[in-house]
């Protein structure tokens, strides 16, 4: 269908809360999103949503028709489905702390669903969501090999690698630590290890890790990242990479758990051409 003239108001308020910014209001997101390879071992990707924002969602990685199913939600979210297929999702009111509305979207041709779960965060929502398949590069070949030597290999770790923690993720029996980030041009190796918190409890193993970077026109792109498990005594090391796009200048990394996401830290640009 058509947007009305409500949406086309809800639209423009948007576009104007944008503009303003400020700290009292979330920021209002733009983002590209890579789905996950294996959706039913990880969470549902979230949609950030927020009483008065009207969030626009464009799937690239399905065939139409698409079918959108939202779950009971007591009439508070606008689904609507525009003629070109995208989905614009209002919502009349902030949902609760960890209140999450699940949304499929599927296509006609029987291809995999996407699974989305809407939340309301304080800190940010989403004005605009792509989402694309994963970009394919001719610098995979060699980076598995490369990975699983690094994680053999603690000295040539601490050699080639800065040694910096940067990021710390606390499941409730876990602690989780970025050690070393090791660049080979736009290519990041990221060594992190998990600790148990209490004795004799077993280390939690991520189920998969993401990267996010911030892009030159402020776009958010978020990928999975590929993921590598190794085992230490008294400790799990992992190690994940991915390639950095071009112009970004920000770059994040979270570990998430098979039934909620992680919370994206910071990973230092030092170390690479171009960054001192």
């Amino acid at each position: 269908m058509r947007p009305g003239p409500w949406l086309l108001l809800s639209l423009l308020l948007s576009t104007v809360a944008a503009a303003r910014g400020g700290s009292s209001v979330p920021a209002l997101q733009r983002r590209t999103l890579v789905p996950p390879s294996r959706p039913e071992q990880v969470p549902p990707l979230e949609l950030h949503v927020a009483a008065g924002v009207v969030t626009h969602v464009r799937v690239e990685t399905l065939p139409p028709p698409l079918v959108p199913v939202l779950a009971p939600h007591g009439g508070r979210i606008q689904l609507v489905q525009l003629d070109d297929g995208s989905l614009l999702l209002v919502s009349s009111t902030d949902l609760a702390p960890g209140e999450q509305v699940l949304l499929s979207v599927s296509s006609g041709a029987g291809a995999e669903p996407l699974r989305f779960v809407l939340v309301t965060r304080r800190d940010a929502v989403d004005l605009q969501v792509r989402l694309v398949r994963a970009f394919a590069s001719d610098e995979e070949d060699g980076t598995e090999s490369l990975a699983q030597s690094l994680l053999a290999a603690p000295n040539a770790r601490a050699t080639l690698a800065v040694p910096q923690q940067v990021a710390g993720y606390s499941p409730q029996w876990s602690l989780g630590q970025v050690e070393s980030v090791l660049w080979m041009g736009r290519r990041l190796f990221v060594t992190v290890a998990v600790r148990g918190r209490k004795k004799h409890v077993s280390a939690w193993t991520p189920a998969q890790a993401r990267l996010r970077a911030t892009l030159a026109d402020g776009v958010l792109l978020e990928w999975p990242a590929r993921f590598f498990v190794g085992a230490t005594r008294g400790r799990q090391l992992h190690m994940l990479t991915g390639l950095l796009p071009e112009g970004a200048s920000r770059l994040e990394v979270a570990l998430d758990e098979a039934e909620s996401p992680g919370e994206f830290q910071s990973l230092p640009l030092t170390g690479r051409a171009g960054h001192p």
